[in-house]
């Protein structure tokens, strides 16, 4: 019987990463189950999505800075606490975690969770490298399970780190369920929005692998084009001042805007002409499964790991090349003003099932109930 379940990772930053931990843990506690979440680091920024964690969810702030430092009083809770299931997310998170599940002689089941492709996220060189792979060989095989988030996560993470254990799944990210669809019809008002503006739309944190500055410059390939376009970003990050600059020295100062961090990006849906993800890399972008389920079009880098499996090949979406610049100035030009793909409603509502919150739900309690 799955009573008591614990969630660790290193924050409740604003990425998709923890809003889909919270999701599960939600989702857990809501069934009537004992619900642990466990973070290092609460502090600022840290604790950004502290308000969509559910009220019944007892929240743990180990308070030890880097996830390094979460050994030792991981280690005590483990030793303190029985859970039935501990699920870790993030790399740093699922070694740390193992390591401390072993020092405590830990009964519960483990469950590490893999969130992007680590042949492009992991920036480790030389030693370093060497020792994170050797770690990664010698905790991951711990787990009874590691859940990636998308089938090119899998691959890429058995081809990485040469890993020969066979405990890999794929689960994809509960992104949607009713609150979402809720969140959808809330209403946004912007500059941009009227009955004249094409209004593309992108969401995600101002980092190298959001790739914003290449939409960017495609967008004012097609603004030049279309002057009727209009681009927002939201979202926030340490690329801030540099997507800045690169819109003043191309003159998009009054049709490009970037306005932070908004809780609820998903109302902006329905206000849009298009959405884009232009990412050079992904785990499995819940934003573009969002943007789908909600109908507006979507144009997607075909970037590892996620767009191919969530648009299935193009079928209910447009894919570019990464970092192709006219290609994505095209894709977006064909989706707003040419010929968009078509499908029938059936093949979408079967295609979308799978990202819903009761589909994974249930996979994952079968996991943590089944997996001995």
């Amino acid at each position: 019987m799955l009573n008591k379940v614990m969630f660790f990772l290193p924050t409740l930053g604003g990425g998709g990463a923890e809003r889909t931990v919270i999701q599960l843990a939600n989702n857990l506690v809501q069934q009537g189950r004992d619900v642990d979440v466990v973070v290092c680091d609460l502090s600022g920024e840290k604790a950004k999505l502290l308000p969509e964690v559910d009220a019944k969810i007892q929240l743990i702030d180990l308070n030890c800075g880097r996830v390094f430092r979460a050994i030792t009083p991981l280690k005590q809770l483990l030793k303190a606490v029985l859970y039935d299931a501990v699920i870790a997310t993030q790399s740093h998170s699922n070694i740390v975690c193992a390591i401390a599940k072993r020092l405590a002689k830990s009964q519960s089941k483990l469950i590490l969770r893999e969130v992007s492709t680590p042949s492009k996220n992991m920036k480790l060189t030389g030693l370093k490298k060497f020792v994170f792979n050797r770690l990664v060989n010698w905790t991951y095989p711990m787990a009874q399970q590691v859940v990636c988030v998308s089938k090119g996560v899998e691959a890429d993470f058995r081809e990485y780190y040469a890993y020969k254990k066979n405990n890999l799944s794929t689960i994809y990210n509960p992104v949607l369920d009713d609150a979402y669809f809720e969140k959808l019809n809330a209403p946004v008002s912007h500059k941009f929005f009227n009955e004249t503006n094409k209004v593309i739309l992108a969401v995600g944190r101002l980092t190298e692998a959001k790739n914003f500055g290449l939409l960017i410059r495609a967008f004012h390939e097609l603004h030049q084009i279309h002057p009727e376009t209009r681009l927002i970003i939201l979202g926030e990050g340490e690329l801030r001042s540099e997507f800045e600059a690169l819109i003043a020295e191309l003159n998009l100062t009054d049709v490009v805007d970037l306005p932070g961090f908004d809780a609820n990006p998903y109302a902006y849906f329905k206000y849009a002409s298009l959405f884009v993800l232009s990412s050079n890399w992904e785990g499995l972008p819940g934003v573009l499964i969002q943007a789908l389920a909600s109908k507006v079009k979507v144009v997607s880098t075909d970037c590892p790991s996620g767009p191919r499996e969530i648009l299935d090949h193009s079928k209910f979406g447009l894919l570019v090349k990464c970092n192709d610049q006219t290609g994505l100035t095209q894709a977006m030009q064909e989706a707003i003003f040419a010929e968009y793909v078509h499908y029938s409603d059936a093949e979408f509502d079967a295609h979308i099932q799978q990202f819903h919150k009761q589909t994974v739900l249930k996979q994952y309690l079968r996991m943590m109930e089944s997996t001995s």
